[in-house]
């Protein structure tokens, strides 16, 4: 049933895997990026030791980030998990391949499609919001729900070694990050900035495919988010998404704030439709397209 649906999702989200997020920048003084050649994965180099990790035969589309420092490395997602096991492994081989480094784990959120290679990762960092610090017990333990993960069972816990502040520099070793508290497509939600790259690695809250939101609540924090966010990055940040062709085009991030306007004013008329058995609203924008579930 599981993998029905991510085939539905395919159809649904009407993700465009074509092209690839590669772009030649800056390499750090002295480093050398690594080509990777992989049936299931394709490994770009962003510059300024960030690697791009697409999953272009999965359901979903998946891209996941890896960036190195010099004492540590930062995986941002794991995968979608449905590639074949190589060795023991099935993304945190191609890591591997890459560095050498300890690597931490973080996730955009928590649904179903980012964190399917979770047990692969001995280190795991949370976003440091109250919201899940009170459901963690004193043994570090984190139950996940099924609206946490919105498909599936898996995973039920884990194990949060770290806690990551919000827009403070976190310093991998010659490499300083922010993570971005950025609610809308899901309340946990969390973007990582990197100023000296001019990168910011979006997750799911903007991506090349049809945006989902949850609930109709979500349309509020999901604009708020969206007017902070542009109050702190300019028009020379790249922008990278979690499904499809990874980078995104900087104006897309102004129409999704006008998008939000045309919805909130009631000026973007939509269509009902029912998805996973859902009632839903899908707007459009443009060349933009979101679908918002409701409550029943």
């Amino acid at each position: 049933m599981k993998y029905n649906l991510l085939l539905c999702a395919r159809l649904i989200v009407s993700l465009s895997l074509l092209g690839s997020c590669h772009k030649e920048g800056s390499n750090q003084q002295g480093y050398e990026p690594v080509k990777i050649v992989s049936e299931w994965f394709e490994v770009s180099y962003l510059g300024e030791r960030v690697y791009c990790i697409e999953e272009p035969k999965s359901s979903q589309g998946n891209v996941s980030y890896l960036i190195l420092g010099d004492d540590r490395a930062l995986m941002f997602d794991t995968g979608c998990g449905e590639n074949e096991v190589k060795g023991d492994y099935k993304i945190k081989y191609i890591i591997d391949k890459i560095t050498t480094l300890p690597v931490t784990l973080i996730q955009s959120h928590f649904h179903f499609d980012h964190n399917q290679n979770i047990h692969e990762f001995e280190l795991i960092a949370f976003p440091d919001l109250p919201l899940l610090r009170e459901r963690v017990g004193q043994d570090g333990q984190f139950q996940f729900t099924q609206e946490d993960l919105f498909e599936g069972d898996y995973p039920s816990e884990i194990i949060v070694n770290e806690w990551f502040p919000m827009e403070t520099d976190i310093d991998l070793g010659g490499q300083v990050i922010q993570l971005l508290h950025v609610p809308g497509h899901s309340d946990e939600s969390v973007a990582i900035m990197i100023p000296s790259a001019g990168i910011i690695l979006l997750g799911d809250f903007l991506y090349n495919g049809t945006l989902f939101l949850f609930h109709s609540d979500d349309l509020l924090a999901y604009q708020q988010t969206v007017e902070h966010m542009r109050s702190l990055i300019s028009d020379d940040y790249r922008l990278f998404g979690a499904h499809g062709k990874p980078e995104i085009e900087f104006e897309q991030l102004q129409k999704l704030d006008d998008f939000l306007s045309c919805i909130e004013k009631g000026s973007c008329p939509y269509t009902e439709r029912s998805v996973w058995g859902r009632p839903a609203h899908i707007y459009n924008f443009q060349d933009m397209h979101m679908l918002v579930f409701q409550q029943e």
